[in-house]
């Protein structure tokens, strides 16, 4: 696992808008441990059966929230080694921030009190290769979707780069996110709520962790910061 040195570069000192939130950081390890297990070989896949299912007839109290693309090469549960119950995902095209996105997460934070929302974009991702280099003619909510993504990038200033793109989308949605709902800025401030921003890497199966997003929608290093072995 890698933290990107661009978004190390973003980050601002820590204020009262970008507190800690220790529930948030303890799951976002317990994410990363099953991560680990995925990377080596050596995944458990918990929570899988039958019993467990029937458990969760009563109530559902995943561990975080993550939005991801609906790409199918990005399966969140596997790439985790997490099981029925573990993990609140929502998944669109791009890991757009849109209005639907924001509601669902809110449901998350609010009524399953989940402490962390990771934002996960991916590395060959069909929908901000749209963003970047259109082609073609869209449906009309697709271009409302691309719209929304190449907006993020825009604020970044993409300079066409496609694969600085495809790592700075999921920090642009997280931060739209952050903007869209006060009740996310809110749980940051008050130290409830952990965002995250990481970057699937299709070819080698690893997460890069691309830091937390705070209230203001600065960038800070992330909480499982590692050195990046490609030098």
């Amino acid at each position: 696992m890698q933290t990107s040195a661009a978004a190390m570069s973003q980050s601002s000192a820590h204020d009262p808008q970008s507190a800690r939130c220790p529930r948030g950081i303890s799951h976002l390890q317990h994410l990363d441990a099953g991560h680990q297990r995925f990377l080596n070989g050596q995944s458990q896949h918990p929570h899988a059966t039958n019993e467990r299912l029937k458990h969760l007839v009563q109530g559902q109290h995943p561990v975080a929230a993550i939005l991801s693309c609906a790409d199918s090469r990005v399966p969140v549960e596997l790439l985790f080694d997490a099981g029925f119950g573990d993990l609140f995902v929502v998944r669109n095209a791009g890991n757009a921030c849109t209005s639907a996105t924001i509601a669902s997460l809110e449901y998350g934070i609010q009524a399953l009190d989940v402490p962390l929302v990771l934002v996960m974009g991916h590395e060959g991702c069909g929908a901000v290769t749209a963003a970047c280099q259109p082609h073609g003619t869209l449906t009309p909510e697709l271009h409302a979707l691309v719209s929304c993504i190449r907006q993020g990038l825009d604020e970044a200033t993409f300079n066409g780069d496609l694969p600085a793109a495809f790592r700075q989308n999921p920090i642009q949605s997280a931060r739209h996110l952050v903007r869209g709902s006060a009740l996310i800025r809110e749980r940051i401030a008050s130290g409830q709520l952990l965002v995250e921003a990481a970057y699937y890497t299709l070819r080698h199966g690893e997460i890069e962790w691309l830091g937390a997003i705070d209230a203001n929608e600065a960038v800070h290093p992330g909480h499982l910061r590692r050195s990046d072995p490609s030098g």
